[in-house]
């Protein structure tokens, strides 16, 4: 199954897609580059929004997005892209951002040398029972990186940085290991050639990206397909919203 693992799709959930339009333009995008799911992750910030905040405005946008015109085979799962602050292991209700139906929670990290604090963090939200996979991790400072992949803690790679061979070669030391368990488009918009760096990073990596997908494959077991929450009764205990 080719997932795109991170991707702003939801329509004024974050800045990612400013309404249905664009959302719409977003989904044709990422069908015509044979995508079979997509995680849709908006931005989770613990200093600008309390959680009930957020899951509401999510539930609200996924809605939006469940009535659009009809998305063929595409997949869409429900998830949040969750920077990750000092102590946010202990915020209550932290389980209800991991990806709907499974324990996978996409965590942002700041874009600065991560300091001990949040290192332990991380961890501390695997020892919950959670599974962190760490976003963009080509965007981050290496060594800081290193200290949780060394730990055991799962990474995704942004297609951009992986847009040509010298990508490839940049991010070869990541990509050795089983350490990336997923590829993202990190989409924001719908310019087209924003969604061509995913499907130019499948090609370069050929029989390394089909791995990738397996473990995503793996990681999203269980998760509910945003398409089957269409009950209006359920629909706010299946987003996982109190």
């Amino acid at each position: 199954m080719i997932v795109d693992f991170h991707a702003h799709i939801l329509p004024g959930a974050d800045h990612g897609s400013d309404g249905p339009e664009t959302s719409l333009s977003q989904l044709r995008l990422i069908e015509a580059a044979g995508v079979d799911a997509v995680v849709a992750t908006p931005h989770f910030y613990p200093h600008r929004d309390t959680l009930d905040t957020f899951l509401a405005r999510r539930a609200a946008a996924a809605k939006t997005l469940s009535e659009l015109a009809p998305t063929g085979d595409l997949r869409i799962f429900l998830g949040a892209e969750v920077l990750v602050c000092p102590r946010l292991d202990q915020m209550p209700g932290i389980r209800d951002l991991a990806i709907v139906g499974t324990n996978v929670i996409l965590l942002e990290m700041p874009f600065r040398p991560f300091a001990g604090d949040l290192i332990d963090t991380v961890l501390s939200i695997r020892e919950m029972g959670l599974t962190p996979v760490l976003a963009h991790i080509d965007r981050y400072e290496k060594e800081s990186v290193w200290r949780l992949l060394r730990a055991g803690i799962h990474a995704q790679l942004n297609a951009s940085s992986l847009k040509n061979r010298r990508g490839v070669r940049r991010e070869s030391e990541y990509l050795e290991g089983d350490a990336v368990v997923a590829l993202g488009s990190d989409l924001h918009g719908a310019k087209p050639k924003k969604y061509r760096y995913f499907v130019h990073s499948r090609h370069l990596l050929g029989e390394k990206a089909t791995e990738i997908f397996s473990r995503t494959t793996a990681l999203l077991k269980g998760a509910e397909p945003l398409q089957r929450e269409i009950e209006p009764a359920r629909e706010h205990e299946a987003l996982g919203v109190r």
